[in-house]
């Protein structure tokens, strides 16, 4: 009868690997790696031979199967990465124009370009859904979720804020409130009081500060609109600063004092909050495309400080 074995070579059974010792006819004898022998027939242990090479073919086509799959996907993968990269928004970078006062007062026509980036980063990293908004007439950007963002009362919301002038880039978050008593709903009044009454919140203020070279400005309504304060991280406290055409004065503040002094600054008046980094013009352009992406580290830096403003009470 026809069969696959050969004297002296290894073939598997059940068992394990043996070595073919001898063929008679039907018979055979086989010996094991561990020496045992064992006397069987040829239509035996062919049968278990071909029914394992089978099986073994079988693996094989399932394990090009499955390698192929993974390939496919792998491809999906990349050409969705591409497309992805493809049309994600872009942003080229500063130029010297952007900084340069205009008659209209608006000199930074690309923002909308990095409105989107910063939007679109946002949306792929945080919760929810994030925006872009321009200032009306300003050189400004604004970026916020878009279901905590008021249209119709710009004043009241919590937003990051990227500013381009003449003295340079600045870039962070900002809240206001107009004058009036705040009303529980509003960002500033909801900033104010987790200030007041969660030391952790004040504890990370601090540190972003510190960490990312930030500076808290305080603009409010005296007998003019004005920057009343610049606010500054201190050892684990914080500096405070005023400075008009009479002096300059300057006081240690702590967390507390902080919080308290936000509290208190305009009760019923126009006032608004700034927390943000300044670089000089020059340094924005050398920057170029990388730009947004350190604008970015800083927005995230501040986050803390934006869920603070925006969260329900």
């Amino acid at each position: 009868m026809s069969h696959p074995f050969e004297v002296g070579k290894t073939y598997r059974n059940r068992n394990g690997e043996y070595v073919v010792q001898a063929v008679e006819g039907e018979r055979m004898t086989i010996r094991y790696e561990d020496g045992r022998t064992l006397a069987t027939t040829v239509r035996i242990q062919s049968r278990i031979w071909e029914n394992i090479q089978f099986e073994h073919q079988m693996a094989m086509a399932e394990e090009r199967k499955r390698l192929a799959g993974e390939e496919r996907k792998k491809a999906r993968q990349r050409a969705a990465r591409i497309k992805r990269e493809r049309a994600k928004p872009k942003f080229a970078g500063f130029e010297e124009s952007d900084f340069e006062p205009k008659k209209r007062g608006i000199a930074w026509s690309s923002r909308k370009e990095l409105g989107r980036v910063l939007a679109y980063e946002l949306t792929q990293s945080v919760d929810g859904t994030f925006g872009h908004w321009i200032v009306p007439r300003r050189s400004k950007l604004q970026v916020a979720l878009q279901d905590k963002y008021d249209t119709e009362n710009r004043e009241i919301n919590a937003a990051f804020l990227i500013t381009a002038d003449e003295e340079g880039l600045s870039y962070g978050f900002n809240v206001g409130k107009p004058s009036g008593r705040s009303l529980a709903a509003w960002p500033w009044r909801a900033l104010v009081d987790r200030l007041v009454n969660t030391k952790t919140l004040i504890k990370t203020l601090q540190e972003v500060l510190g960490q990312n070279d930030l500076q808290i400005d305080v603009w409010a309504m005296k007998t003019s609109y004005r920057q009343v304060a610049r606010i500054t991280a201190e050892g684990e406290g914080f500096l405070w600063e005023h400075e008009d055409a009479k002096q300059e004065v300057s006081r240690q503040m702590n967390g507390e004092e902080l919080a308290e002094y936000l509290k208190s600054v305009t009760p019923t008046k126009r006032c608004e909050l700034h927390v943000r980094k300044r670089i000089p013009a020059k340094t924005a352009q050398a920057a170029g495309p990388k730009i947004s992406a350190e604008i970015l580290e800083v927005i995230e830096a501040l986050m803390p400080v934006y869920d603070a403003s925006v969260a329900k009470q």
